[in-house]
């Protein structure tokens, strides 16, 4: 996860269009679709009809490679919604005080509505996702989140509290029920995919997609400027009535999305606060946190600190003992709870005959002195010990859900990992 922006192709995004080249314009325009047509791709690929549940039964296993650095805190529900015909009302029962979230995201990524143990106090309730058009009201009681697409992403995850608890938090995903219509199945899946498509292909699946034509407000200026370079949401592109920098600015877009997000690390642990979830006009930054973090949370949400060195900077590698330890007075703050996940260079879970992938803080025992140790050793035993493999470079993520104050003002960082 340690990520670093590297965004030089595209710092002039909105800069005066005399000033602005026709592949410079096609670039932007690339960057700009990226994250609708990340969704798209995603949609797509869960082959489910729009506004139905799918819910993940277990966590990740080292066998598990859909996605890099999964988390086995809880337990995933997804939908892909489709509002375009009405609210979309979803149910959530009594999670008494398990904490819960279900990230709403537009279209574009950007997030719209976190209804949650944060920010919903109540003991079950109901929410309603409206599209930008729907002019009626909701039934009392009922939360209202009207995001500006009519299609978009909800992705819920339930706090797990190891394996005995995975019969209760599957009992309350039954229990999560949806009102709408449902919508015509579609297939296939993303970076990869994305990445595989010719530029006329890429453009062909942008307007193909439900919401393309629907930009936020804060987009009015760009949408301007090229419409000047005679492109818009509307129009269907024909890259052979185009000029030839259309078709050339299409690698080069992937190109800048790069492998890294930005940050600057604090005792070697990277911890994005800005520019996740919710983008304004950044419209590269959203392309890239949509190529590598499809689906991330605001920071308010969960804040995601990560890191691959020591204390002295080298490389966690397999074989080393190391350990972390967090003093009394600097546990992570979070206010429903937090993990320690290790994965393999890939950005996978670490195969260990433990089956043991991550370390909750909540089930950790404390030194004498109130300080808590996290061994990292390929062998180990005791809550405090997180598997770590054999041989080869490994990376470790921090997870702070509902994070506290001081970490969203960048006040608290996770201690350096010390090699022993």
């Amino acid at each position: 996860m340690i990520i670093a922006l590297a965004l030089t192709t595209v710092a002039s995004l909105l800069t005066p269009s005399t000033a602005v080249s026709a592949e410079q314009a096609a670039l932007n325009a690339y960057l700009y679709t990226y994250p609708l047509v990340s969704v798209e791709v995603t949609r797509r690929g869960s082959g489910l009809p729009a506004n139905q549940l799918a819910h993940m039964p277990v966590v990740p296993d080292a066998s598990f490679t859909d996605v890099v650095r999964p988390n086995v805190d809880t337990l995933y529900t997804s939908m892909f919604f489709d509002a375009s015909a009405g609210p979309v009302i979803v149910t959530v029962p009594d999670m008494s005080e398990r904490y819960h979230l279900f990230q709403l995201m537009d279209a574009w990524t950007n997030v719209g509505g976190s209804p949650g143990t944060r920010t919903i106090d109540a003991d079950g309730y109901r929410f309603a996702i409206a599209g930008p058009s729907w002019r009626g009201t909701v039934p009392s009681g009922v939360h209202l989140y009207r995001l500006p697409t009519d299609t978009g992403w909800m992705l819920g995850r339930i706090q797990l509290d190891g394996p005995d608890d995975l019969a209760a938090v599957r009992s309350l995903q039954q229990q999560i029920t949806v009102e709408a219509p449902a919508a015509a199945q579609a297939k296939p899946t993303v970076p990869e995919v994305i990445e595989s498509l010719t530029a006329q292909q890429y453009w062909d699946l942008y307007y193909a997609s439900a919401s393309h034509d629907q930009p936020r407000p804060q987009d009015k200026k760009f949408l301007r400027e090229m419409k000047r370079h005679g492109w818009s949401p509307g129009d269907p592109v024909d890259l052979t009535k185009m000029p030839d920098a259309w078709s050339s600015a299409w690698p080069k877009a992937l190109a800048s999305l790069g492998d890294e997000l930005g940050g600057t690390p604090v005792n070697g642990w990277t911890t994005l606060l800005d520019g996740i979830g919710e983008y304004g006009t950044d419209y590269p930054r959203r392309a890239i946190v949509a190529r590598h973090l499809l689906a991330a949370n605001l920071p308010q949400d969960a804040v995601y600190p990560g890191t691959s060195v020591d204390s002295d900077e080298r490389q966690l590698t397999g074989g080393n003992s190391y350990v972390l330890r967090f003093p009394a007075d600097r546990l992570p703050p979070a206010h429903a709870f937090w993990s320690l996940t290790a994965y393999n260079a890939e950005g996978y879970l670490i195969d260990n005959p433990a089956d043991r992938y991550a370390v909750r803080g909540e089930q950790l025992v404390p030194n004498a002195d109130g300080s808590v140790d996290i061994h990292l050793q390929p062998a180990g035993t005791g809550p405090n010990w997180l598997p770590t493999p054999e041989s080869g470079e490994f990376s470790l993520v921090l997870r702070l859900y509902w994070p506290g104050q001081q970490v969203l003002d960048g006040n608290w960082h996770p201690p350096a990992v010390q090699r022993v």
